[in-house]
């Protein structure tokens, strides 16, 4: 029963709007701040290009991003008391799991695919378009590049190290997109339980600017290119911090699901 719903579900999902949206997020976005980026910035190898392509805006929209994948759709099931008209067919414990592993897919898949198709475009696309004059100057970065976090990856390969970080970022996407989805189920206000991730995500970031330590800040655990390298632990901290979050949310949705908003 459960994985008919997941295809009836995911067939559902797949709405002109949904692809717009989707399309926008895994293309659009990193396309335009490499048109931005192209003219005016110093790249001294492909893997500069990559970095500037996901810096900008982009990780300051992170938290909206994962949130309109699905969930947009998801908040009108709600608003309409659509769920409630599928109690009959379906048990609403398979109904809303089906949902959360839909948000979490399709969240994963999205953020996986703007992170590695960008990673494709910078290093294998792009030198072969020669949009992006590379500099020999050697006075920046040591004329080696940027070094930022996740690089020691690289002594895997520069193909490996594309696919740990992207899915380093989807992975981090998906914790984001199901805190909402369970907080969507268990509070009565739509509109705090999308933005609880957005405003954790900013707060956390200002605070840990306030303490000096930037390392341990979302931004830079995500998206470490506004920093110089830093270990590998330093960027489980506030995943680690979120796993805690989502399994208190998760055990309490289970332990409440009279209360569920639907």
């Amino acid at each position: 029963m459960l994985v008919a719903q997941l295809l009836t579900e995911l067939k559902r999902a797949i709405t002109f709007r949904n692809l717009f949206v989707w399309i926008t997020i895994i293309a659009l976005l990193p396309l335009v701040t490499f048109g931005i980026k192209m003219h005016g910035y110093v790249f001294l190898k492909p893997l500069d290009v990559f970095y500037a392509m996901l810096d900008g805006f982009i990780p300051l929209l992170f938290p909206i991003l994962v949130i309109v994948i699905y969930l947009i759709s998801f908040s009108q099931e709600q608003k309409n008391h659509f769920i409630l008209f599928t109690r009959p067919r379906i048990p609403l414990n398979i109904y809303i799991l089906s949902k959360g592993l839909i948000n979490g897919f399709l969240t994963g898949a999205v953020i996986f695919f703007m992170v590695f198709l960008s990673f494709l475009f910078a290093l294998y696309i792009e030198p072969h378009l020669k949009l992006i004059d590379y500099s020999t100057m050697s006075t920046m970065y040591r004329g080696e590049g940027r070094v930022v976090t996740f690089s020691q990856v690289l002594s895997l390969g520069s193909f490996t190290y594309g696919v740990c970080y992207s899915l380093w970022v989807s992975i981090n996407a998906i914790v984001y997109a199901t805190l909402a989805f369970l907080l969507m189920l268990l509070i009565k206000s739509t509109f705090l339980a999308l933005s609880a991730p957005f405003l954790f995500y900013h707060v956390f970031n200002f605070v840990t600017g306030v303490f000096g330590v930037p390392q341990f800040s979302p931004i830079s655990t995500l998206f470490p290119f506004n920093i110089e390298q830093q270990p590998l632990w330093t960027v489980l901290l506030p995943f680690i911090f979120l796993l805690f979050v989502l399994c208190v949310l998760f055990f309490t949705a289970i332990r409440h699901q009279e209360d569920w908003m639907i």
